[in-house]
């Protein structure tokens, strides 16, 4: 097929400029030059909408290359421990994501070496600004390579890194802390060289194995294969598939009020998960432990978490469901602060820290998931996702603040500050189910159903992603008078985008 008839056999809806049209596609037409059979809109193929049994290999493949990487680099950001979403976009996420582990593992190494607390604030804002980018960008570099019903599982994975490093996060640091001495160094500033190091040197040699995104043509895929993986996300995502950066997306992620229903949820359950993360060690110890048996103690329900995390997700991407597990497990965690609260029996208590962080740390991956898979474009997501998570961060901050020492041994205040964040994250996760079924529900009623999340031309049998529409369709949806640039920007605020509920 020439790249004549190629253009001919692609219906362009009415633009403002079809040349940008086509630069907006991203499928370069030459790709497509070898398949003759192939009736291509906007860069889609018809015959690669459905999913496909040789999708499973695919993904395999994906997983073996892209998840092993992300979640090496997560769980040093969390050992270790802005909006950068668009700064990764415009440098790419194999020099962005090593430029920014490398500065904050030189700023984790200067920290063990401070002598004054002026130098510790200047070393600490270098690190928290650093790695404040890593976890947001992840998040949207992953939401770039997998369909909205895949990436529950794989965010799940890096949240099973955290669970991991919480399980050995505390045994490392009391080996490493039996370094005191040597070099005439403390325990605790070796915590800081060491650990310092390894970022530096994963963050060097991950520019080596990090790959861009699917249409910068990665290495490890065949060109069949990153056809097949940019079809598949740009069927998935309907009506949000547009990839141009607008500063229209921008400023709708922040006038969408579900964003910050979201960023409440992600803070409930944040600041429970985080401060049990901080304090679990003293609250053990307070249970009457010396504190090394206390760090050892804390491994056991971090282990628990990764086991709850890894089948919740399973679960969440095989119904396609995210509110309902954080729902369900804000009840448990509410059970457990409850417990934590009025019982003084050990093995009670210890059993509810256990189901407390089993039940918080599957919150936490699912809330991310959520939102990712109901925004677009994807530069309203980045930045969607980029807020959330910086919201998050105060959670963090909170957090570190709610077990005090004159608390002990009780806790009663930090308890019952997790307990109302635990029925508030219940609150606003069935707030936004509950909204979102119901706005579905009205889409249906007014437009009609939209199967698998696209416009299929019933006379061609093509696809189109970006919900631009026939001449009836815009008159029928009210966007007669809309450019072509304005209807993509809509992503799921066009009509025939359906929610993830």
């Amino acid at each position: 097929m020439t790249n004549e008839q190629l253009q001919s056999s692609t219906v362009l809806p009415v633009s403002d400029n079809n040349d940008e049209n086509r630069e907006l596609v991203g499928l370069k037409l030459k790709h497509f030059q070898d398949e003759p059979s192939v009736n291509i809109v906007n860069g889609m193929s018809a015959n690669d909408t459905n999913d496909d049994p040789k999708d499973k290999k695919l993904l395999r493949k994906l997983d073996l290359y892209i998840i092993p990487a992300m979640t090496l680099l997560y769980l040093l950001s969390f050992l270790d421990r802005i909006p950068s979403n668009l700064a990764l976009k415009k440098f790419r996420p194999s020099r962005w994501i090593p430029l920014i582990m490398i500065i904050w593992g030189l700023a984790t190494i200067y920290i063990g070496s401070v002598k004054s607390y002026t130098n510790l604030l200047i070393c600490r804002l270098i690190l928290g600004a650093a790695e404040s980018g890593l976890f947001p960008g992840i998040n949207y570099y992953l939401s770039s390579w997998y369909k909205r019903r895949e990436i529950s599982w794989r965010v799940s994975i890096l949240f099973g890194a955290v669970s991991l490093a919480g399980t050995f996060g505390g045994i490392l640091a009391y080996g490493i802390n039996h370094m005191h001495g040597l070099l005439g160094q403390e325990g605790w500033r070796w915590i800081f060289y060491v650990e310092g190091l390894v970022t530096v040197i994963v963050g060097a040699f991950s520019y080596f194995f990090i790959s861009d995104f699917p249409s910068d043509r990665p290495k490890f895929l065949t060109e069949n294969e990153c056809n097949r993986v940019i079809f598949r996300l740009r069927t998935d995502a309907g009506p949000g598939a547009s990839e141009h950066f607008s500063w229209a997306q921008v400023g709708s992620a922040f006038l969408d009020w579900k964003l910050y229903v979201w960023s409440l949820c992600g803070i409930t359950i944040t600041i429970p998960f985080l401060s049990l993360g901080f304090f679990s060690p003293t609250i053990i110890a307070n249970l009457g432990f010396v504190t090394y048996q206390a760090q050892l103690l804390t491994a056991p329900p971090y282990a628990f978490a990764f086991i709850t995390t890894m089948i919740t997700a399973y679960f969440s991407d095989k119904y396609a469901r995210r509110g309902i597990f954080i729902m369900f497990w804000s009840i448990i965690s509410t059970i457990a602060y409850i417990i934590l609260i009025l019982v003084d029996n050990f093995a009670l208590k210890y059993f509810a820290i256990f189901i407390a962080v089993g039940g918080l740390s599957p919150c936490t991956a699912i809330c991310i998931s959520f939102l990712s898979c109901n925004v677009s474009p994807h530069i309203k997501r980045a930045t969607a996702i980029a807020f959330m998570l910086s919201m998050c961060n105060i959670g963090g901050a909170i957090g570190g603040q709610i077990y005090r020492q004159q608390d002990a041994p009780r806790f009663i205040m930090g308890h019952s500050i997790n307990l109302v964040c635990c029925i508030l994250s219940f609150i606003t996760a069935a707030l936004l189910v509950v909204y979102l079924y119901l706005e579905n529900q009205r889409r249906d009623r007014l437009y009609g159903k939209v199967a698998n999340y696209t416009l299929t031309n019933p006379n061609t049998g093509t696809i189109d992603v970006f919900g631009l529409g026939s001449v009836e369709d815009r008159q029928r949806w009210g966007y007669e008078n809309m450019s072509e640039k304005k209807i993509r920007d809509l992503g799921d605020k066009h009509v025939a985008w359906r929610y993830m509920l």
